[in-house]
């Protein structure tokens, strides 16, 4: 049980460490037209493709009921306006549900 706690946790900070290097290339962020362009039903690369770079996960969920239950949260920050502007895109069963944004223009 201790090896696999161990290797559990071990893995969970090697993903840490690689998601903290997964950022967008572009020097920009998210902008508040691309953030328009997103629609409910879109795949996370359809979104990343979007955008220009992939997002930052914050937030997983799975109940092992079914993989169309996962849920993950991913943000992006924004390419202009507010200090802090930002967007995040939920997504469950690999498909966006729902979508928010603070300061984008």
């Amino acid at each position: 049980m201790k090896k696999i706690l161990k290797a559990t946790l071990i893995f969970l900070c090697l993903s840490a460490v690689i998601l903290s290097f997964a950022s967008c290339d572009k020097e920009e962020g998210i902008s508040l037209k691309e953030f328009n362009s997103i629609e409910t039903g879109m795949t996370y690369e359809e979104v990343c493709d979007i955008i220009g770079c992939e997002g930052e996960l914050i937030s997983s969920a799975d109940l092992n009921v079914g993989s169309e239950y996962a849920s993950e949260i991913y943000s992006w920050k924004g390419e202009t306006g507010i200090i802090g502007a930002n967007a995040s895109v939920t997504f469950q069963g690999g498909k966006v549900i729902s979508k928010a944004q603070f300061g984008l223009e």
